[in-house]
């Protein structure tokens, strides 16, 4: 962790919650998290490729115009959300929270897990800022961020409460060597917490979660997730979100 003198003091506790090293802006060619005036970020260092920063941004930029139009997104769609229908979600997956923002800002209530104590720190700084602006207060209070992994605790500790209607799932999967259009976050996500090793336990985990619907977030041309064909698909230009309905909706 890239120590900013302004902030030491901070930089320090957080250092020592997520048992990391301090070290300077000028390390060499690693990962680094680094806590600046502003935000908590993370960064590669040494890596011509990887130049610049990522950090969670739920106000401005492109997720801060998604939210101001959030007519026709094709996840809301997907999962079901309607003028009276406002399904309790658990985002399974929750890497820098763009979707689950989304759908948050849609009305839905949502849990975010993040089994990743690095990027659950980043999630946490991102919901922080966005909590202190006026425009984004109101849907940061319909997230409840959960540093674990899903769904190790929810059946023990969540057995008195509401169960969710939605389980959402955006795994991460290896980026193709020659494809020059992976995002830079999603490398150094991929840098920090590797590859997924089991999809066919993230969606059977998921079934048995939800009451109402499964959704998956794929590559429009990537396959079924654990191989299994959803009830229906929703595409868009790159992306497809695979919906697998449960005995109760399917009878609606």
């Amino acid at each position: 962790m890239a120590l900013d003198p302004e902030v030491a003091a901070q930089a320090r506790r957080l250092a020592r919650r997520l048992e990391l090293p301090l070290v300077g802006n000028e390390a060499p060619d690693m990962l680094l998290l680094r806590l600046g005036r502003d935000r908590l970020e993370l960064c590669r260092t040494g890596d011509p490729g990887l130049t610049g920063a990522v950090w969670v941004d739920f106000v401005r930029g492109r997720l801060g115009y998604r939210r101001r139009r959030l007519g026709g997104q094709m996840l809301l769609r997907a999962v079901a959300v309607r003028k009276y229908v406002l399904p309790l979600v658990y985002d399974a997956t929750g890497g820098l929270g763009s979707d689950a923002f989304l759908m948050a800002a849609a009305g839905c209530r949502v849990h975010l897990f993040e089994r990743n104590p690095v990027v659950a720190a980043l999630l946490e700084d991102g919901l922080r800022r966005a909590a202190a602006d006026p425009a984004t207060r109101e849907i940061c209070e319909r997230i409840t961020l959960r540093a674990e992994e899903f769904p190790a605790t929810t059946r023990q500790e969540d057995g008195d409460r509401e169960r969710p209607q939605v389980v959402y799932l955006d795994p991460m999967f290896p980026a193709r060597e020659k494809s020059a259009r992976v995002k830079k976050g999603l490398q150094l996500l991929q840098l920090l917490v590797g590859d997924p090793d089991d999809s066919d336990g993230l969606l059977r985990d998921a079934l048995d979660t939800a009451t109402r619907r499964v959704v998956v977030k794929r590559p429009k041309k990537g396959p079924f997730l654990a191989g299994r064909p959803p009830s229906f698909s929703l595409a868009g230009k790159t992306t497809r979100f695979d919906v697998y309905l449960q005995p109760e909706e399917r009878k609606a």
